[in-house]
């Protein structure tokens, strides 16, 4: 009965007819949206799903009211002053994508060091600089002096001292605080230049004394004041802290799986 009299209005009614054809076509037109826009971009239901991951926080490493701050991007050659950057991630400093990428280096494949090779890394190792480095480190303690240090990413660059992380300060960077940060191999490859460079940067526990050298020779000397270790995609660390003048150290641990970095800071004096 129902549907014989929505069909007897519907013949006495042409704009009522009408406007059930449009309805039917609008909600047609609409299922198809949806349906094209499920496939094109179906994470779309996995973002709206609740996750039980937990943000990863960085941990303070300084004092309990220091926040960590974003590393603007610097040139290579450090001539320009660097921007200062604000606050980012609800007053962490580091955007989302920053938590999620892996810290530089990678032990696999490389042998391990023989008797004679440990020998050499407690007697002082001089380096030269090659041309493109922009820096030298040197640590007397550990046996370390005029480490080439490479503003690059590259395997090659690494293959010759330790790397300056490119985005991270330099020592003569024009910002309110810095974190120089330079990474370099626990174990290396013999006979390139990276070779047990950092052996022995797990010894440096506070109050060695640290010093970078520039092309022009300007020295900018730093003090150990503490080690930790982190897990390989906790790039927090290479971020800069506010008021602070530092120097990271950063290299593979513990000998020999390397599933975590170890963290060397130090301080300007």
């Amino acid at each position: 009965m129902v549907l014989r009299e929505i069909r007897r209005r519907l013949a006495e009614d042409p704009l009522l007819k009408v406007g059930v054809v449009a309805m039917t076509l609008a909600l047609t037109f609409a299922g198809v949206v949806a349906l094209i826009v499920f496939l094109e971009d179906p994470q779309w239901a996995v973002a709206a799903k609740p996750s039980n991951e937990s943000t990863p926080r960085p941990q303070a490493r300084s004092d309990s009211d220091t926040g960590q701050w974003a590393e603007s991007d610097i040139s290579s050659t450090g001539s320009s002053p660097e921007p200062g950057s604000g606050y980012g991630n609800a007053g962490s400093g580091i955007s989302p994508d920053q938590t999620r990428q892996a810290l530089p280096l990678d032990e696999d494949n490389y042998p391990l060091p023989t008797d004679k090779q440990l020998r050499s890394t407690h007697r002082l190792r001089h380096y030269h600089l090659p041309p493109g480095a922009i820096m030298s480190l040197t640590i007397r303690p550990i046996g370390l002096e005029n480490v080439p240090v490479l503003n690059s990413y590259t395997t090659r660059a690494l293959d010759q001292g330790v790397i300056h992380l490119p985005e991270t300060s330099l020592p003569w960077s024009d910002t309110p605080e810095r974190n120089v940060y330079l990474a370099g191999h626990r174990l290396g490859w013999p006979g390139t230049g990276s070779h047990l460079v950092f052996y022995r940067l797990n010894q440096l526990d506070g109050g060695e004394k640290i010093t970078l050298r520039d092309r022009q020779g300007r020295r900018y000397d730093y003090r150990v004041i503490e080690n930790f270790t982190v897990g390989p995609m906790e790039s927090w660390v290479t971020g800069r802290v506010r008021g602070r003048d530092l120097l990271t150290l950063q290299t593979c641990t513990p000998i020999p799986t390397f599933y975590k970095r170890l963290i060397v800071r130090a301080e300007r004096i």
